[in-house]
């Protein structure tokens, strides 16, 4: 796995969220992307201000590790007010650990082994003060992916 080191400014991502935990993830997120597709909730997104191409699925902890919330949606400046069901999140200024992945590469796995021996193996921890982690589809969410993950140096 090819890891680069990626400062980006803020930014804000509006979409739809679900509170889950490891147990009901795998329902719960297939669920908020039906529903996302076949509501036709992208377009809502893309009319507001600022809207770019690429898809987002935003997760952040919500309880001690135990819950978390998982947002599907888009970039769009921070101007907007959130329609109905959605969230606006500001996503502050950090250093980004990034991997590609292809659209086969199954998501779990990728995050497993990115998180937990890729961002180490490279010298840096997650930030978990910063406590935003994302996928990015450039495309399309069935096909290749990003992942994001803030960091900070690891103590040596």
């Amino acid at each position: 796995m090819k890891l680069k080191i990626v400062q980006r400014s803020g930014f804000f991502i509006c979409g739809y969220a679900v509170e889950t935990n490891a147990a009901n993830s795998n329902a719960d997120v297939s669920k908020l992307y039906t529903d996302f597709f076949n509501e036709n909730r992208e377009k809502m997104l893309m009319n507001l201000s600022g809207s770019k191409k690429g898809y987002y699925g935003l997760m952040w902890y919500t309880s001690e590790h135990e819950r978390y919330c998982y947002m599907l949606g888009l970039e769009v400046s921070e101007d907007n007010l959130p329609p109905k069901d959605t969230i606006l999140k500001a996503i502050p200024p950090a250093d980004f650990a990034v991997a590609e992945f292809s659209g086969e590469d199954d998501n779990i796995k990728a995050w497993t082994e990115f998180f937990y021996t890729a961002i180490p193996a490279a010298g840096y921890a997650p930030d978990e003060a910063h406590g935003y982690y994302f996928e990015y589809y450039p495309e399309s969410v069935n096909g290749k992916y990003e992942l994001w993950t803030p960091v900070v140096r690891a103590n040596v």
